[in-house]
């Protein structure tokens, strides 16, 4: 295997290790979607009520959290390929894990594991591509994660329409994850070819993390960004059912709408990402949020809501990745990989509260809150952006 690959160009090699690392976000993606489509048969054959299912997600978003956030001095320490290739192999097992549950207590033993390895996987790809790879191969890193996401469901969904158990669709999942930590384990060497040795081969990220004003700042950016980002895809069916008499089939498929322009954007943004850069990239992300929730803020105007929902969706795109990518860019190398891991954990808290209260706020005032917190998140993230980069471009 090894001989296998010195015999390739290093361009051969990195667009190799580039297709492995898009096939790891995709499967990462698998696994996230699947329990909301399996649950109804989880709970009935484990016997436990509905809402238990938010206990394994907010068990799995805390450990994923955590393991995001000190992934990247595990990271310093141990090295992509091997972090990756370990990840990949507790992620699958836990799977099973769950495909084998016969008790519910069992499923949330497993979900302790699968958070921290997603958790680390997650910061470990984000930093290799940030570090080797171009913004275009970032944005559509993320477009992979979309690509699963989708898939997932529809695995579990075929499995249940043809009569086997949910079981076997996590064994299925679970199958992908241990192939892919196989295929991290042969192809360390390759990691270590393509120009990363001292990530690949274990060896530290020499250099001491810079906790100042901007590393923190990129996190607490990153929280925001997440938190508004699921919540509009949480709560805009109830903004337009509740607040502009949507019909709720049509509400439906507007919140799809949403998810399918941020999936769509993340591909055809990423054409031009190179170009446009992480800077502009992230702005006019909030920019084209602003405008959108202005949009979305209006009242009496047919059809207005579903096009400022696709302004949103499509704006968004470009964000996360372009936060991922920019961190080699402002920081040096020991502070980059902490800060990545960082911003993971803060968008995964984000993802777990911003929603949370915005939904038991707006319960008890109105849901018409909803296009005011998207202006409110965009504009600090739009000064806090200047706060890291100054009006122009700056690198660490």
């Amino acid at each position: 295997m090894n001989s296998l690959f010195a015999s390739l160009a290093p361009g051969r090699r990195s667009l190799i290790l580039l297709v492995i690392i898009y096939i790891g976000f995709i499967s990462l993606g698998l696994p996230d979607t699947v329990l909301g489509v399996a649950w109804d048969s989880m709970r009935l054959e484990l016997k436990q009520p509905v809402y238990y299912a938010g206990f394994i997600t907010t068990l799995l978003t805390v450990c994923s959290a955590v393991s995001s956030f000190f992934s990247g001095a595990i990271l310093r320490r141990v090295g992509t390929g091997r972090l990756l290739m370990l990840c990949g192999f507790v992620t699958g097992f836990s799977l099973l894990g769950y495909a084998l549950a016969p008790a519910f207590w069992v499923i949330l033993l497993c979900a302790i594991p699968l958070g921290f390895g997603q958790g680390a996987v997650d910061t470990g790809m984000n930093y290799y591509v940030a570090k080797h790879y171009t913004s275009r191969d970032m944005s559509w890193l993320h477009c992979c994660w979309g690509i699963g996401a989708t898939v997932g469901p529809g695995i579990i969904t075929a499995i249940l329409a043809s009569g086997a158990s949910w079981r076997w669709g996590y064994a299925a999942v679970s199958s992908t994850q241990i192939i892919l930590a196989l295929v991290f384990l042969l192809t360390l060497s390759l990691w270590r070819e393509n120009g990363a040795s001292e990530d690949a081969a274990g060896a530290a990220v020499t250099g001491k993390v810079r906790y100042d004003v901007r590393f923190w700042c990129c996190p607490l950016m990153v929280f925001l960004y997440c938190g508004i980002e699921f919540s509009m895809g949480l709560w805009s069916y109830m903004f337009l059912t509740v607040c502009r008499g949507v019909s709720a089939e049509i509400a439906g498929y507007a919140v799809a709408g949403y998810w399918g322009m941020l999936t769509a954007g993340r591909f055809l943004v990423g054409i031009f990402a190179n170009r446009l850069g992480n800077v502009r990239q992230i702005r006019f992300s909030m920019a084209g949020g602003l405008l959108g929730g202005v949009l979305l803020a209006v009242p009496g105007v047919p059809c207005l809501p579903f096009a400022a929902l696709g302004l949103i969706g499509f704006s968004f795109a470009s964000f996360y990745p372009a936060m991922m990518h920019a961190a080699p860019e402002r920081f040096d190398d020991a502070t980059a990989c902490t800060v990545i891991g960082y911003q993971g954990g803060a968008g995964m808290l984000g993802t777990a509260l911003v929603p949370a209260v915005f939904g038991y706020v707006a319960s008890r005032s109105t849901f018409l809150l909803l296009p005011w917190i998207v202006i409110a998140f965009a504009l600090l993230i739009f000064f806090l952006q200047i706060r890291v980069d100054g009006w122009r471009k700056r690198s660490g």
